[in-house]
C-alpha cells in the first residue's frame, strides 16, 4: 500500500504484521534496556527509541523475525 502523502515507512495494519513489528520492537527495546543498565524509569523512552531505530532502519532486525515487505 502506497501513501503518497506520507514520507515515513508505510506500516501494514493487519494483526499479523502488527504482531511481527511489535515483536521486533520489543526485542530491540529489551536489548537497549539491558545495555542502559536496566533503568526502571526509562522504559517508555527506550521503547520509543527502539521504534524509531527499527522504523528508520538504524537497527537490523534479527533474521528469525520476518518483517512484512512494506515495513
Amino acid at each position: 500500500m502506497k501513501n503518497h502523502h506520507h514520507n515515513g515507512p508505510v506500516l501494514e495494519t493487519s494483526p499479523t504484521h502488527r504482531h511481527v513489528i511489535h515483536e521486533a520492537i520489543a526485542l530491540h527495546a529489551y536489548e537497549l534496556w539491558q545495555r542502559y543498565g536496566k533503568p526502571e524509569n526509562q522504559t517508555e523512552n527506550i521503547w520509543l527509541e527502539a521504534e524509531r531505530e527499527i522504523a528508520t532502519g538504524h537497527h537490523n532486525v534479527p533474521a528469525d523475525i520476518a518483517l512484512p515487505v512494506s515495513f
